[in-house]
């Protein structure tokens, strides 16, 4: 067995001062560093001829060993995926928040789409989870729960 702690997550955004109002400004996810990457190491990592990004880390405050990096490749400039939520090879982080219908409320106001609105599980003796389905700008799915203790 390899694995010894979650380091990071990537999403792949089309334009980072957007993506950075949306996750920072309106998520409430704080920048920890930025930095570009090119040359030659990076453009074979991610087996491309040439490579140039910009990447910026993201913490959230109460889980900040846990990081989301935000990656703008500008060389070369990436298509949209069209993958969707249950599609094979699609993916999703999930956010906790203290108040899931004010979240939903507010996002929503500031026109950020939904799957739908959120529902609540009943997880028995583990109390409930109310969560709910978004995408970000670029249309990344991200999910907000909601932990209620019996």
């Amino acid at each position: 067995m390899f694995a010894t702690k979650l380091d990071h997550f990537a999403v792949t955004v089309r334009d980072m001062d957007r993506s950075l109002k949306f996750y920072c400004d309106l998520l409430g996810l704080k920048a920890e560093s930025s930095h570009d990457l090119e040359g030659e190491t990076i453009s074979r990592m991610a087996g491309k001829e040439v490579v140039r990004m910009k990447v910026v880390r993201l913490i959230c405050p109460e889980t900040p060993g846990v990081q989301v990096d935000l990656q703008q490749y500008l060389e070369p400039e990436g298509k949209l995926a069209d993958s969707k939520l249950g599609d094979i090879a699609n993916s999703h982080f999930c956010v906790e928040v203290e108040d899931l219908p004010k979240a939903y409320e507010v996002l929503k106001s500031n026109g950020v789409e939904f799957v739908s609105e959120p529902v609540e599980f009943d997880l028995e003796h583990e109390g409930k989870i109310g969560c709910v389905f978004f995408l970000d700008p670029d249309g990344y799915v991200l999910e907000l729960t909601e932990y209620r203790t019996p």
